[in-house]
């Protein structure tokens, strides 16, 4: 969902996007910023993801490994969540601005928040690219070996980039200067118009992602099921497998979990608000309870994608003694079922 400031489906116009009469020769100008509760949340959540992420780029790109798909997918992760960390840091409203190529600017790319949505998109769809590449990685490990390049990588991570720009197009082309005001004017969609948004909206942000995590992760577990039940004849082997297995079931868990607990709240009230059943949605506190809710994910992806991994944990270990593995990677746990049996024994006592 888009904030309350730049989106709506009626005529009317929200927060900063208002009608103010009789302002003629404009020049920029700024409120005086209100320390809320939902700003000094955003404060809190944009320090922990600028930090977290800053920590996570550092590490993941300072090994520079060698044609791993996952780090390369994590790394981008980490820039996607640390820019959309980045644009939620509170800086005060804007109270007129200029009649100007600039202003113009302003209105569609900051005041409209297409810039911070661009990147949460592209942090949503790389959390998909992460739950395909496992999902190869593992149910079809022989493909994946063969087509996992990094230029392939890199190539799906730019197509994120490109196709996230695209998704969220419809902001710049809504959100205007108005020219005699000195203000940032939303302008409404027709109401069929603002209905087929509403479940494109829903669809591309929200279903779509969670129904390919969903089942590529379960994929995932059903697979590491059948490889443990190939080696029941071995103790380590076994216990090797079930301790795969039961991290992969974890992962999908918390993964889905979470993703769900922060998107979904916002994701149905705004789809419901498209349909015209609740008109007051975006003027509600309980709309900026949900987008809080939502931007928690942003400092929450370093955690969910990174520090559950020992390996990580290990290289941050390195970064600091700065005894950094460079071309070791990372993200290791989908070529578990493949290590040879010291590894095995090595992992049962971890």
């Amino acid at each position: 969902m888009l904030t309350v400031s730049s989106e709506s489906a009626s005529d009317e116009v929200y927060t900063n996007f208002v009608f103010v009469a009789g302002h003629n020769n404009i020049t920029w100008s700024w409120e005086v910023m209100t320390w809320s509760w939902y700003v000094i949340c955003e404060l809190v959540i944009a320090i922990l993801g600028i930090i977290g992420n800053v920590l996570v780029i550092t590490v993941v790109f300072g090994r520079r490994s060698k044609s791993r798909s996952t780090d390369i997918l994590v790394g981008n992760l980490a820039i996607a969540d640390f820019l959309t960390s980045i644009l939620l840091v509170p800086h005060p409203k804007v109270k007129y601005i200029t009649n100007s190529w600039m202003g113009a600017l302003y209105c569609k790319v900051l005041e409209g928040e297409y810039l911070m949505w661009t990147t949460i998109t592209v942090s949503i769809y790389i959390l998909v690219a992460v739950s395909l590449d496992r999902f190869f990685a593992v149910v079809y490990p022989i493909h994946f070996k063969r087509f996992a390049s990094r230029r392939l990588v890199n190539i799906i991570v730019c197509f994120i980039w490109a196709g996230s720009c695209v998704s969220m197009v419809r902001i710049l082309l809504s959100n205007t200067t108005e020219v005699i005001m000195g203000k940032c004017v939303y302008q409404a969609l027709p109401r069929n118009q603002e209905i087929l948004y509403g479940i494109y909206y829903f669809i591309v942000q929200f279903a779509l992602p969670t129904v390919l995590m969903l089942v590529t992760q379960i994929s995932i577990v059903r697979s590491l099921r059948r490889e443990a039940a190939r080696f029941t004849s071995k103790e380590s082997t076994a216990s090797f497998h079930n301790i795969a297995r039961s991290r992969a079931l974890n992962l999908t868990l918390t993964v889905v979990l979470i993703y769900v607990i922060c998107w979904a709240p916002d994701q149905i009230a705004y789809f419901t608000f498209n349909m015209g059943l609740t008109p007051s949605f975006v003027r509600s506190p309980f709309a900026r309870v949900v987008i809080a809710l939502t931007i928690c994910n942003s400092c929450v992806n370093p955690i969910l994608y990174t520090l559950r991994h020992p390996q990580f944990r290990e290289a941050v270990k390195d970064f600091v003694r700065n005894k950094s593995k460079r071309y070791k990677p990372i993200f290791e746990d989908v070529e578990l079922p493949y290590l040879s049996k010291t590894s095995h024994q090595s992992i049962d006592k971890a």
